[in-house]
């Protein structure tokens, strides 16, 4: 024997706009500025170890 459930009365009310989340990318730094300033930062690590390191062998 098969049961059906009963018949719904209230249909689900979807919303015909997108919700209110914010400014988006308006407001403040996205995630590529602080992409751009970690990679900034490795990139002047790289270079001032290797300007140490070659003002430290000629001393030798």
């Amino acid at each position: 024997m098969t049961v059906t459930p009963p018949e719904k009365t209230e249909k689900s009310k979807t919303p015909k706009e997108g919700a209110d989340t914010g400014a988006g990318g308006e407001m403040g730094p996205d995630g590529r500025m602080f992409i751009l300033t970690g990679t900034a930062l490795v990139a002047a690590a790289a270079v001032g170890g290797l300007v140490m390191r070659r003002r430290n062998a000629t001393r030798g």
